[in-house]
């Protein structure tokens, strides 16, 4: 017959394996992919700033405050939620709002993340070094595959490792 001392310990595991399960649970989620309801496309996604201003939005309709102007053409967004004419967008520095899906496009970027990265001539740390980029200067994706990416700068095509590139999700294949 059970005591009160094995009841105890047996409801203090059980409340630790709880809240272990709760606490990977959101990071589950946030790893896990839905499909949009208006669009059918994959959530979250990137695209892409299609023009120079672009009005970040408090919620998704004209009335709502704008919180900020983006002023980066092709600048990497990531697409999290999705209501009618209007995308819940991500920036790189995590702040979420609504920008209408006119201002958008599904041209993929990247944003370089450290100061004089090196453009290299292959998919190798090994390959000749073609340039060095400077921080936050906006790359053309033209592939990406095993942790690499063939991006394009200006008039100088190359290749950079996932890991310095704002706008690709880690081990994402893009054709």
């Amino acid at each position: 017959m059970p005591t009160l001392r094995h009841l105890t310990w047996l409801l203090s595991i059980s409340l630790v394996l709880l809240g272990a399960v709760m606490a990977l649970a959101p990071a589950a989620q946030a790893q896990s992919q839905s499909v949009g309801r208006v669009t059918g496309e994959v959530l979250p996604r990137w695209v892409s700033l299609k023009d120079e201003d672009a009005y970040l939005r408090r919620g998704p309709t004209k009335t709502h405050a704008i919180e900020w102007v983006y002023q980066r053409q092709y600048m990497p967004i990531e697409v999290v939620a999705e209501f009618g004419n209007w995308r819940r967008v991500r920036d790189r520095d995590g702040t979420l709002g609504w920008m209408g899906r006119s201002v958008l496009a599904n041209h993929r970027t990247g944003m370089v993340q450290a100061d004089m990265t090196p453009l290299f001539r292959g998919s190798t740390q090994g390959s000749n070094v073609l340039a060095y980029i400077e921080e936050d200067v906006v790359v053309h994706l033209k592939t990406c595959k095993d942790y690499w990416c063939q991006v394009q700068v200006e008039n100088l095509t190359g290749w950079l490792p996932t890991s310095v590139i704002y706008g690709v999700y880690a081990g994402e294949e893009i054709n």
